[in-house]
């Protein structure tokens, strides 16, 4: 299927709905940049969104709807592709799609395919991709592009660390100058204190607003004007802070599961399900980057503290970066128990 066929949107809508069905947008939006793109590199999200928006209002098969709703959706697809690394945003609002390559599930336990390229662009037999939201799997690599597409280690994709998350929080605390501290009225910061709760508790009841007597270096916040909150390392004597950094590009939510081991009170996870996990913390965005690829993240309305995620595939595989993390695992389900 060609750029060709975007512009007639029921011959469209009959391509992509044979081939990937419930997950069309996706892949409305993936030929929609690879076809404008091709001549001018990148396209702007405008134009991206009135192309592609006829095609998705026939496959939505919602024809009633809005068309603010229906580019609402487009939107957050284009976000969630960025997310998956299908597609690069570049500043004014253009957009152009990544290099195709694989990724390499570990244990064998299969690929994504990451990258702009159409699946209806592959000379391949489309039975032999599986979808998953936006992500592409293949239980392995085609003959036919074998050779013509990279291969990516998983955690490079996914911004996992390469070491243990022990030896990658010691790196981080020694890497980073801290600058001597004066404060002022108007500071006012939180500490994260693991080893002031009782063992297992969620992350988000593990912020004091004093470090009592402590001399140590902790991880602060406080919360900045219009409620953003601003991260940073201090180093704290006798409870007051003498030197500090703002943690720019730090995954903090890693950090909190870093000091939460380095404390021996990691959170906990149990089994709901055969399929699915309850946490009561949420998790850093590598892991989550990786789950989503063949998972998928419930939050009930009524417990916004709870994150349910669900492994339709390779639940062995999120157990061990899980366990990684230090996360007390509960006894996994059984159904005749």
């Amino acid at each position: 299927m060609g750029f060709d066929v975007l512009r007639t949107p029921q011959q469209a809508a009959q391509e992509i709905q044979l081939n990937i069905g419930s997950e069309s947008r996706f892949e409305a939006l993936r030929a929609t940049i690879w076809g404008n793109a091709a001549a001018a590199s990148k396209i702007h999200v405008n134009r991206v969104l009135n192309s592609a928006l006829p095609t998705w209002r026939v496959l939505s098969q919602r024809a009633s709807l809005s068309e603010e709703a229906l580019r609402a959706e487009l939107r957050d697809a284009l976000s969630t592709l960025q997310e998956t690394g299908d597609l690069l945003e570049f500043s004014g609002g253009y957009w152009a799609p990544a290099t195709a390559r694989f990724v390499e599930l570990p244990d064998g336990a299969g690929y994504l395919l990451i990258g702009g390229v159409p699946s209806a662009f592959l000379p391949i037999d489309p039975e032999t991709i599986q979808y998953h939201g936006p992500h592409r799997y293949f239980s392995k690599i085609p003959t036919e592009l074998a050779t013509a597409l990279p291969i990516e280690d998983l955690k490079a994709w996914s911004g996992l660390p390469n070491s243990s998350l022990e030896h990658w929080h010691r790196e981080l605390i020694e890497s980073i100058d801290r600058q001597p501290y004066a404060p002022t009225v108007a500071d006012v910061f939180e500490f994260y204190l693991p080893e002031n709760v009782k063992p297992g508790a969620p992350q988000f009841t593990r912020w004091f607003e004093s470090a009592g007597s402590t001399s140590s270096t902790l991880l602060a916040r406080r919360a900045r004007i219009y409620g953003a909150r601003e991260y940073r390392l201090v180093d704290v004597r006798s409870g007051r802070i003498i030197s500090a950094c703002e943690l720019h590009d730090i995954d903090v939510r890693r950090l909190m599961y870093a000091i939460d081991l380095a404390a021996k009170n990691p959170v906990r996870a149990r089994p709901v399900d055969h399929q699915t996990w309850l946490f009561m913390s949420e998790l850093p965005r590598a892991e989550q980057r990786t789950f989503a690829a063949f998972g998928t993240l419930t939050i009930p309305e009524d417990r916004p503290f709870e994150r349910r995620w669900t492994f339709l595939r390779n639940e062995e595989i999120a157990l061990d970066m899980l366990r990684s993390l230090g996360i007390e695992l509960g006894q996994q389900y059984r159904e005749n128990r």
